[in-house]
């Protein structure tokens, strides 16, 4: 168990295990405290053919460092009413002694997640920096080390490099310059969101 606490301690303060973060957001971080943050007047709704039915997908003016940055938000509102279901129809039959805490506690949550307001239930997966100006690559390599993949342009991007970390590079055809950044969500970052969530709600 001493061990298990350690490991915990060291995922949660050691700073390799955490991706780049733009503009202090945070992985799954809701639609309401972006809007509360930036103010809700500063954040409009963008239109995309490929947005699905759970998504929500906006943009704003960068504050810090020009250009338009693109949030894009989803929620899992179908999986948690058909895990609630799935949970409910369990212990329908069962007598309240029977019933398992831990069933009740997580059909509390789900059914306190999806009372929620969609603003809140809408958590933050992706973001994406068009500078007004292109960056020269060799100003991200400077700061990040060289890209873990190189991905060649098809017909609907440009060559493309790739940071593990959580950061993405979309160049123009001759690899100099950097028209877009996009940030992602690495898996320890979501384990560390996790862990800190958990903690503050024992």
């Amino acid at each position: 168990m001493h061990t298990i606490w350690i490991f915990l301690l060291m995922l949660l303060t050691s700073p390799a295990v955490q991706g780049e973060t733009f503009l202090g957001l945070e992985p799954l971080e809701p639609l309401s405290t972006v809007k509360q943050r930036f103010s809700a007047a500063a954040l409009t709704t963008e239109p995309a053919d490929w947005l699905k039915p759970n998504q929500y997908f906006c943009k704003m003016r960068n504050p810090e460092g020009g250009g338009t940055v693109f949030l894009l938000f989803e929620h899992d509102d179908e999986i948690r009413k058909k895990k609630l279901m799935e949970l409910e129809k369990a212990v329908a039959k069962l007598p309240p002694q029977v019933q398992g805490r831990s069933t009740r506690l997580l059909i509390n949550q789900y059914r306190e997640k999806l009372g929620k307001s969609l603003d809140e239930r809408l958590a933050l997966i992706r973001i994406r920096w068009l500078p007004d100006n292109p960056i020269r690559v060799s100003e991200l390599i400077s700061s990040y080390g060289k890209p873990d993949e190189k991905r060649e342009g098809n017909a609907t991007y440009g060559p493309v490099f790739v940071w593990s970390k959580g950061l993405n590079a979309h160049l123009s055809d001759d690899k100099k310059q950097v028209n877009m950044i996009e940030y992602w969500f690495t898996e320890d970052d979501l384990a560390v969101y996790f862990l800190r969530r958990d903690s503050t709600t024992r």
